[in-house]
């Protein structure tokens, strides 16, 4: 019996020195291998090399016992916008000292108010914000804009009761006529838009746009037969016309188009049988992705006295405009 309990007693102290010997060894291990021979620097993964004097901490890529190479991995979180102090906690009275503090966005987040974060990519702590690291690839898009445009050359006509109605006690404004885009885009950097059909594009980033949009129109409205001088023949004037041209959007998910911008272009007296350009100029808009967006033409009127030609009013081309429409929107917003 105590023969055994000797036994016990002299196991239960080598165990206990054993591992008060493995924690002292595990300890002067981590020590060689964090400091490494300069007691004012850190090494990771350095072995027997000294750090370089010029550095507060140096790491190394070998695998010590394998092949292969090893990565350093930051920590990665999910933005929600650039003042995102939650996130990463940073308490108030601390901004400045939390600065430079490097993190890794995994998440796009959209936020028009306190500026987008997008995923993959490093985020540094300014002291009241988070900065997006530049690099050669944001360079890129900042001096190649992001950009779509697409035109359209084929004629497309319209009923006289559409845009030049008949005299009636209707309301104002006639139906939404879309514009057809039978071509595919010419320019489409950093796809941020995709043509769904020959009406509707879709937008595939999130942001400000500058966009713009034109259109070659004829209203061919009513001949009148005049004699300007009694003494002469009878000429053919044609009546007035009018014309709203627009971008509209349907946001995701929704069921109804919304007017974005919208002009009136007039044809005075006399114009109303020849070809003439309603323009949109460069109007600033936010789009999410998602979002579908159609150029459209409208008559002002559901009773017009520009009264129902017996042509059909068109867009298209003529010798001195080879293009019948065109639509073009321009990404503003790079966060840089």
């Amino acid at each position: 019996m105590e023969h055994n309990m000797s036994q016990n007693t002299i196991f239960n102290c080598t165990s206990r020195g054993m591992a008060r010997l493995s924690v002292i060894l595990l300890l002067q291990s981590l020590a060689f291998s964090l400091f490494a021979q300069n007691t004012n620097s850190v090494g990771i993964n350095t072995g027997n090399s000294p750090v370089d004097p010029s550095a507060i901490m140096e790491v190394k890529a070998d695998n010590p016992g394998g092949s292969g190479k090893k990565g350093f991995l930051p920590p990665r979180v999910e933005l929600k916008n650039q003042r995102d102090r939650k996130t990463v906690p940073i308490a108030v009275g601390t901004e400045d000292k939390a600065k430079a503090m490097l993190v890794y966005n995994t998440k796009d987040t959209y936020d028009f108010v306190w500026k987008h974060v997008y995923a993959d990519n490093y985020y540094y702590w300014l002291g009241d914000r988070w900065e997006r690291m530049v690099y050669t690839p944001l360079v890129y898009e900042a001096v190649i804009p992001r950009e779509f445009y697409i035109e359209g050359k084929t004629r497309q006509e319209f009923t006289t009761n559409q845009l030049n109605p008949p005299h009636s006690s209707g309301k104002v404004n006639g139906v939404d006529l879309p514009l057809e885009f039978t071509e595919h885009p010419l320019l489409n950097r950093g796809n941020i838009f995709t043509k769904l059909d020959n009406e509707n594009f879709r937008v595939n980033v999130t942001g400000t746009y500058d966009v713009s949009a034109f259109v070659h129109y004829n209203p061919r409205a009513t001949e009148i037969n005049m004699k300007p001088i009694p003494s002469e023949s009878e000429v053919v004037y044609h009546k007035r016309a009018f014309l709203n041209l627009k971008i509209q959007r349907q946001a995701s998910r929704a069921a109804v188009w919304e007017d974005l911008v919208v002009v009136r272009a007039a044809w005075g007296y006399d114009a109303g049988g020849f070809l003439k350009t309603a323009t949109i100029n460069a109007a600033s808009v936010q789009l999410f992705s998602g979002d579908k967006i159609r150029l459209v033409i409208q008559s002002p009127y559901k009773n017009s006295s520009q009264g129902a030609g017996k042509y059909k009013p068109y867009t298209g081309t003529d010798a001195d405009h080879p293009v019948a429409r065109g639509f073009r929107a321009l990404l503003l917003d790079f966060n840089l």
